[in-house]
């Protein structure tokens, strides 16, 4: 299963390593259609079947698993840089099964990785800080005002997302979407609205990539292309805000992102909304970790969002009646920024 600036393809190869029909391409599209043709495929194959996806391909597998489809991962260092093909991922299975990564259902794309991960995170942190002080970088639960920063990730989706955008607009929130490229092309029209009812547009990669895996090459095709996307369907403008799927990070990653002039923007407050808890989990979650400045995690997109759309009243509802206020990412920023100008500026006691 590979990716172009367009979609998806799907090439299908023989346990030899050879063709098993043409390549197929769904343009501009979500997931749904070429999910639907791979479990149909699967269904077709009587010796067996499974998907070989690599890191930068991570909104597929929860969807394949969760319908029986076996789903394998490819990693560096078998992945050279630059875009990997449907047809090279196809002929891995084939050659190099031994050296890919089984994903399993309820689990998460970078599975089997997490101390990896983890030390990458940790190596990260005095480049966050440096960052953060300069205004490269968001990072939440910084601060003492009372406000709080709603963000959604994974969408736009054709249900979900205005089903997010009508609760806020009745009750006056702000929030910031981070797309997913593939997603502001499939569905244009639900990021103009976005746009245009005031909310915040970020890019989420082109399509839910872990960017530390990623060269220079497909780290600037991952983020221009969405870029791009986003600004078509809203009408232009830049998008200068980042969220890395996953957070992942890597000192490395961090500088070339805040290179191309955009700033990360990372959370404290994760609501696991993804696994579907119950929407009143997911608001006593938000509720319980609340401190001033924090940055709040939901989706918008990537599978069933359902739960959080109706959590969200309640999350709104709730900080305010605990005295926060919520504002945009702009204004987290521009609060921060003047923080820093006033701790700047404050006299040195001797």
């Amino acid at each position: 299963m590979g990716l172009t600036r367009d979609g998806y393809r799907i090439a299908v190869a023989d346990a030899d390593g050879r063709p098993a029909g043409p390549v197929e391409a769904y343009r501009h599209c979500a997931v749904e259609r070429p999910v639907a043709r791979l479990v149909e495929l699967a269904r077709l194959a009587p010796d067996g079947f499974a998907v070989v996806v690599d890191s930068g391909n991570g909104i597929l597998d929860s969807s394949l698993t969760a319908a029986g489809v076996a789903v394998l991962r490819a990693d560096p260092p078998i992945l050279a840089d630059g875009r990997v093909t449907a047809e090279s991922l196809a002929e891995l299975g084939a050659s190099r099964l031994e050296l890919l990564v089984m994903l399993g259902g309820g689990g998460w794309t970078m599975s089997g990785r997490e101390e990896e991960i983890r030390t990458a995170e940790e190596a990260s942190a005095p480049v966050e800080r440096r960052l953060a002080a300069q205004g490269r970088l968001l990072r939440g639960g910084e601060g003492t005002a009372p406000v709080v920063a709603l963000t959604f990730d994974d969408g736009p989706h054709p249900e979900h997302t205005p089903r997010i955008l009508e609760v806020l607009r009745r009750h006056d929130a702000p929030a910031a979407f981070f797309c997913i490229g593939l997603h502001a092309l499939a569905y244009s029209g639900v990021v103009r609205r976005i746009a245009d009812e005031g909310h915040t547009l970020g890019n989420h990669t082109w399509s839910h990539a872990y960017l530390p895996d990623l060269g220079p090459i497909e780290l600037h095709r991952q983020l221009s292309f969405t870029a791009e996307a986003i600004a078509a369907a809203a009408g232009g403008g830049p998008v200068p805000w980042l969220r890395p799927p996953y957070g992942g990070r890597s000192p490395e990653l961090l500088e070339r992102v805040a290179e191309s002039g955009l700033t990360t923007v990372l959370w404290d407050v994760e609501t696991n909304d993804w696994a579907r808890p119950g929407p009143e989990v997911v608001a006593e979650r938000v509720l319980r970790r609340v401190r001033p400045g924090s940055i709040v995690l939901m989706h918008d997109g990537g599978g069933d969002r359902s739960q959080t759309a109706a959590a969200l009243p309640a999350v709104i509802t709730g900080l305010r009646d605990r005295g926060y206020r919520l504002v945009a990412l702009e204004q987290l920023a521009a609060g921060r920024a003047e923080a820093r100008r006033s701790t700047a500026g404050a006299p040195t006691s001797h």
